[in-house]
């Protein structure tokens, strides 16, 4: 019998840098909502304004408006700060985590859906929400807190380019139910303000669709907001103007109406070769009159472009494969638009197996839905999915001398456990501190600490009691870490929490 999803449909959210997407799975097919600027728009655009007059919070496309004017009460990109839960964001006099800033953004996406119905009769509050691949698990940790600060329950987390290939596999099994597919797949996803390599193997079959991830590799530091950025420095060198003191709110003011042109000429010149920058009062004495070509704009995002390019290479060597061996490339974010990108991997490649994704901006939230049904009811599309996902990142602890010692390698199959026996320092030693770090710097505080567990030591464990550290790491990335003292559990410590 088929279920009813008008007032209860599985939920999927893309939380993107710059913008964000919500989906439904509609009873057939996964649909996105248009919540962008009161429902006239795909997407919705990631920024916060706080208004201190009336103590309430702006979202979308009114509050990037705001942050252009005022821009001491704004935030945008606030995804890039998911890494940090002890950031604080300074909007007016008031302070505020990334995570309190994201749940704005999602309460605002939820709140215009629910509007959309009649008072009361929307019931879903589970939704399933998208990372970048290259999340550490803290940050994924930490995503799940968003969703629950904005009154949700996370029914899961699935990986960006995992989300972006079940929405083309799903479209591969309508357009072709009776097809086995084999397929090696590499997802370019490269948004606002991540970038994501994502290599892996898709298996279609009549009962089930695998997807085995072989190897990721990517920056949550390259985006479209890096070369906006690239872009306005060199629009300022160029104009000989100098804004070095970003306290002073005409230079904030300034800054924003420069980026703010330079997104237009981004976009624009991915379509065509050149393009007139004009920005008037800048600052109280200077306008700004020049002509922008795509080489202009190349120049200045080469540092990205040679970044992106050894990320690439990267990502086959972790896979262990040649580019040849590769089916097909689906490009999803507005930045893998940008034609330097596209000729990279044509050159690496093949220009006969890169594809645009039909919809880069809402193939995500749309792969996020699906997997929400999926969730919902495993046998909605009557076949198996299964998804077999990768660390991205190395996960060890801080040893003496301050090295990191790798208990759990990058690429690694996930879920997984592995273990490691350890001793204390000294004979006397009551207490020892296990700081645990993800990354892959040979010292350890060059890494990213995910937390400590604290252990402590009874007299009864002997001069020379074994320390076992056990790593259990799920798909979604979340890590557990077990402390035994003489096979005896003494500690239990989630080291994202």
């Amino acid at each position: 019998m088929a279920v009813d999803y008008t007032f209860n449909p599985p939920l999927g959210i893309d939380l993107g840098t710059t913008f964000s997407v919500i989906a439904k799975w509609n009873g057939t097919m996964p649909e996105h909502y248009r919540t962008g600027a009161v429902g006239k728009e795909d997407t919705y655009q990631s920024v916060v304004w706080y208004d201190s007059k009336h103590e309430k919070y702006l979202t979308d496309r009114l509050a990037y408006r705001k942050t252009l004017t005022a821009p001491e009460f704004g935030i945008i990109g606030v995804k890039r700060l998911m890494d940090n839960r002890d950031a604080k964001i300074q909007l007016g006099a008031k302070e505020h985590s990334p995570m309190e800033l994201s749940a704005k953004i999602i309460e605002g996406m939820y709140g215009t859906i629910s509007g959309m119905y009649p008072q009361g009769h929307f019931q879903r509050t589970e939704v399933v929400v998208t990372v970048p691949y290259y999340f550490k698990a803290h940050q994924c940790a930490n995503t799940r807190e968003a969703v629950e600060l904005a009154g949700l329950e996370c029914a899961g987390i699935i990986q960006e380019p995992i989300a972006a290939a079940l929405q083309y596999a799903l479209q591969m099994t309508r357009d072709n139910p009776d097809e086995d597919r084999d397929e090696v797949m590499l997802v370019f996803d490269l948004g606002g303000g991540t970038f994501d390599l994502t290599l892996f193997n898709l298996q279609i079959r009549k009962d089930k669709m695998t997807f085995e991830v072989l190897a990721s590799a990517g920056d949550d530091r390259i985006g479209g907001l890096d070369f906006d950025e690239a872009l306005a420095q060199h629009v300022l060198e160029e104009e000989g103007l100098v804004l070095d003191n970003m306290e002073d709110r005409a230079s904030r003011l300034a800054w924003q109406k420069i980026l703010s042109a330079c997104l237009d000429v981004k976009e624009t010149l991915s379509v065509t070769d050149e393009w007139d920058l004009a920005i008037a009062n800048v600052t109280a004495d200077k306008h700004i009159e020049r002509t922008i070509t795509r080489k202009d704009f190349e120049r200045c995002i080469q540092p990205y472009i040679e970044k992106i390019a050894r990320h690439l290479e990267d990502v086959f060597v972790r896979a262990g494969i040649q580019q040849s061996a590769v089916t097909r490339v689906i490009k999803v974010g507005g930045s893998s638009k940008i034609p330097a990108m596209t000729e990279l991997l044509e050159d690496s490649i093949g220009a006969d197996r890169v594809f645009g994704n039909t919809n880069d901006a809402l193939c995500v939230a749309e792969g996020a839905a699906i997997y929400a049904a999926y969730l919902d009811d495993p046998d909605v599309f009557g076949r198996e999915i299964e998804i077999g996902t990768r660390s991205c990142h190395a996960l060890g602890i801080e040893i003496e001398g301050g090295e990191f010692f790798e208990v759990t390698p990058a690429n690694c199959k996930t879920p997984c456990s592995r273990s490691q026996i350890f001793v204390p320092g000294s004979a006397e030693q009551r207490s020892v501190n296990i700081d645990v770090y993800q990354g892959s710097a040979k010292v350890a505080k060059e890494n990213t600490k995910i937390g400590t567990v604290q252990v402590a030591i009874e007299l009864d464990d002997g001069p020379e009691p074994e320390i076992e550290v056990t790593f259990n790491q799920d798909a979604e990335q979340a890590l557990n870490v077990i402390v035994r003292v003489n096979s005896r559990i003494i500690n239990e410590s989630f080291a994202t929490v």
